[in-house]
């Protein structure tokens, strides 16, 4: 007797690919650390309350921001600050890759500008504001000028650090291949100094930021600048400390909601 062997289909006897497990867009750790850092600051300020009547609860700078909500003066006034801060910043980012790219092909450009951008992270912000606004006095100029220069050096060496970590032999052998000189800066360099960029991005945001403070402070009549030192003046604290708060969490949300998730993924290659 002659027995038929059973044909089994094929996709029963191939076992099924593993999914790809997706990693988690919120890190539990990261996420506790935020939580204890706030609940410190939190904690921090309400011991502060307590030590003496000069500084205001935070119910009593939250009920400051409400009523600067209703006069109109909190999101004006930011707006008009972002405005600028954008200004500045972008045109910082695009002369200052531009001139990181230049220091770190060309040696002649970095003895050039070395000195020069040494000189200007020496340089705090505040020293930006003033000279800026005794060079144009009480307008919009003040303050982005302030933060195209607060933010340039940062840009530069980072990017410059960057394009000088490329193997060198990667861009000859490109080049000895017949790989044109705009291939090359697009395909080999950018994708090399993209995790740079992020972190150059950083370093000039919460310079550029701090600038704008300032500037505003000393040479404008808008902005969160302004507005702050507008309670100042008045020795009003809790108004002062309200616009403080506005301006601390601005740094916040961009670098944890904006700059993390992009970093994340500009450098994911090197955690696959």
């Amino acid at each position: 007797m002659t027995t038929t062997p059973t044909l089994v289909p094929a996709a029963a006897t191939t076992a099924p690919p593993a999914r790809r497990r997706r990693r988690s867009p919120v890190d539990p750790v990261q996420l506790a650390a935020g939580a204890a850092a706030i609940a410190t600051i939190l904690l921090g300020w309400w011991a502060a309350t307590l030590a003496g009547d000069r500084v205001p609860s935070l119910g009593e700078t939250v009920d400051r921001l409400g009523s600067e909500q209703a006069l109109g003066e909190l999101w004006g006034n930011l707006a008009i600050s972002m405005n600028r801060f954008v200004l500045g910043l972008v045109v910082a980012l695009v002369v200052g890759a531009a001139l990181g790219v230049l220091m770190g092909l060309s040696r002649i450009a970095d003895h050039a500008l070395a000195d020069l951008t040494m000189a200007g992270l020496a340089a705090p912000a505040v020293i930006w504001a003033l000279l800026t606004t005794m060079w144009f006095g009480f307008g919009w100029l003040t303050p982005v000028t302030t933060v195209f220069l607060a933010a340039l050096p940062f840009v530069m060496v980072n990017i410059a650090g960057a394009v000088r970590a490329v193997p060198a032999d990667l861009v000859l052998m490109a080049r000895a291949f017949g790989v044109s000189r705009t291939d090359v800066l697009r395909h080999i360099i950018a994708p090399a100094v993209a995790g740079s960029t992020v972190a150059a991005v950083r370093f000039a945001i919460m310079s550029a930021w701090n600038g704008l403070l300032l500037a505003e402070w000393f040479g404008s009549t808008s902005g969160v600048g302004w507005r702050s030192r507008y309670w100042y003046d008045a020795n009003q604290l809790d108004g002062f400390l309200a616009w403080v708060v506005v301006f601390v969490v601005f740094l916040v949300v961009v670098d944890q909601l904006v700059l993390g998730p992009v970093e994340r993924r500009v450098t994911r290659w090197r955690t696959a």
